[in-house]
């Protein structure tokens, strides 16, 4: 018997020295290389999806507008009239058309589709949720990728700067993970919030899109069909103020993960294994190095990289970004498993099946 649990033992310490030389690959510190040069300036339209409110919703909008960029112009599409977001967009000074084109697609779907069909004689389209600050030089760099012709999709991911309490700083580590998966040429998808693509990616594919539950996956999808490559353009990463609490927290998480995780079906198994794997090796350096010897104490590496290279993409540096830091692979596997069960979301209001 003593044999056998030796046997498991060093199984199972041989088992984590592999995720924690893994683990430690991942962590160490790279550069995201790739830039794009060079003047562009094609007929751009930016559509904004506008339904309900959003924080600080009259000066995200005018932070799209003045824009330093040439040949581009800003339309809302909202549901009606009668829609919250119609007070923010005349606030802005910004034009507005009302969604009609029919579809089984979620409401923002159906509004850039309806843009997308009635404004034909534009090169470029420019997607932006009304919940971005972006920089004046936000729209030329987002733009720019797609001059080159192998490039379908260009594309950034948005800082959050946290405005609340704990879960907003949360967030803010959170979304360091989105980060992480743009700078690969695998995981790099198209992000909602912020994505340009020429006319070409989307003829003849207005009706096939309009039908998706999220705009950004199913760009992402007609892109990669097509053969081409997704930008990834730190340049253009824009803020967007998060006042989240626990609840509005985990409802949107849940949504997100939900979203890709439908989409995607080896995202569940690679986050489970990456984060999985990451939460069972803090517990065992911790319980081990207790119990055993300090030298288990090392697994713990991956961890501290980790939170150095958190701390290089902070604009501020508090206690609580750093706790969130050793939380996020635990929640993150929680996450994961509460997605994978989840068989319908709601946004803004709307319940939509997965």
């Amino acid at each position: 018997m003593n044999i056998l649990l030796q046997i498991i033992f060093y199984f199972f310490v041989s088992l984590l020295t592999l995720i924690f030389i893994v683990q430690t690959y991942l962590a160490l510190p790279r550069k995201f290389k790739t830039t794009y040069a060079g003047k562009y300036a094609p007929k751009t339209l930016v559509i904004v999806p506008s339904r309900g409110t959003d924080y600080s919703m009259t000066e995200n909008l005018k932070s799209i507008k003045y824009q330093k960029c040439e040949n581009f112009s800003v339309l809302c599409v909202v549901d009606s009239e009668d829609d919250p977001s119609v007070k923010n967009i005349k606030e802005a000074d910004l034009d507005y058309i009302i969604s009609t084109y029919r579809s089984s697609g979620s409401g923002k779907v159906r509004a850039i589709a309806t843009a997308l069909d009635k404004f034909r004689d534009f090169e470029v389209y420019v997607v932006a949720d009304t919940d971005i600050r972006a920089r004046p030089d936000w729209l030329v760099n987002l733009i720019r990728p797609l001059s080159l012709k192998n490039y379908g999709l260009a594309t950034t991911f948005p800082y959050f700067k946290s405005v609340g309490n704990f879960w907003s700083k949360f967030k803010t580590v959170w979304g360091f993970v989105g980060r992480g998966m743009m700078e690969s040429k695998i995981t790099v998808f198209g992000w909602g919030g912020s994505m340009a693509f020429r006319k070409d990616l989307i003829e003849g594919k207005i009706g096939e899109f309009a039908q998706d539950v999220s705009d950004d996956m199913a760009i992402t999808r007609i892109c990669k069909e097509r053969g081409l490559h997704i930008a990834y353009v730190p340049e253009a990463s824009p803020e967007i103020y998060s006042p989240d609490d626990w609840g509005t927290f985990k409802e949107w998480s849940i949504r997100q993960t939900s979203l890709l995780v439908s989409r995607n079906k080896t995202a569940f198994t690679i986050g489970i294994l990456l984060y999985g794997s990451m939460s069972l090796l803090i517990v065992a350096s911790l319980v081990f190095g207790a119990i055993i010897s300090p030298i288990f104490f090392l697994w713990l590496i991956p961890l501290i990289l980790s939170e150095i290279k958190i701390s290089t993409r902070l604009r501020e540096h508090k206690i609580w970004y750093y706790l969130s830091g050793i939380i996020m692979p635990f929640f993150y596997t929680w996450n994961l498993y509460r997605a994978r069960k989840t068989e319908s979301i709601t946004w803004r209001g709307v319940r939509y099946k997965l």
